[in-house]
C-alpha cells in the first residue's frame, strides 16, 4: 500500500518532534517507517537523518544525507547543514568545517546561523 505524501510529511513531523522531546526510540520507529514509505523523497530523508543525529547514529545520518538527499539535490543547504552536524559529531571535523564555511557563505539565514554556531564551537575547541 502506498502512503500519501501528506501522511508521510505528517509522520515525519511527528517522528522529528518525538526525537526533539527525547522519545528517540519512538521517533526512530516512526522515521524508519517514513524512510520505507517515502520513495526516498529528499525532504523526508532529511527528517530521517535528523532523527538519526538525535539517536547518536551519525554514520547512518551521513549516509542518508549523502546518498539519499545530496545526490539528488546537491545544493540543498539544509541537508548540508545537518551533514555538517553529523560529521562534526562523528569526529570528521575537516569535512564539517568546509561544509560550514560553504553554508555561511551561501545558505539562508537559518542555515548560516547554525553553521556559524558550529564553526565557533569548533574554533573554541581548537583553542583549548
Amino acid at each position: 500500500m502506498k502512503i500519501d505524501g501528506d501522511v508521510i510529511q505528517l509522520l515525519s513531523q511527528i517522528g522529528y518532534l518525538a526525537c526533539l522531546k527525547g522519545d528517540v526510540a519512538n521517533g526512530q520507529m516512526i522515521m524508519d517507517s517514513v524512510e520505507m514509505n517515502s520513495d526516498s523523497h529528499p525532504s523526508a530523508m532529511i527528517g530521517v537523518a535528523i532523527s538519526r543525529i538525535y539517536a547518536g547514529q551519525y554514520t547512518e545520518a551521513v549516509s542518508t544525507l549523502k546518498n539519499k538527499v545530496l545526490n539528488v539535490e546537491p545544493d540543498n543547504m539544509t541537508a548540508k547543514t545537518f551533514l555538517g552536524i553529523a560529521l562534526s559529531e562523528s569526529g570528521e571535523s575537516e569535512e564539517a568545517l568546509e561544509l560550514f564555511k560553504d553554508i555561511v557563505a551561501n545558505g539562508n539565514a537559518d542555515n548560516s546561523a547554525i553553521a556559524s554556531f558550529y564553526l565557533s564551537e569548533m574554533n573554541a575547541a581548537e583553542i583549548k
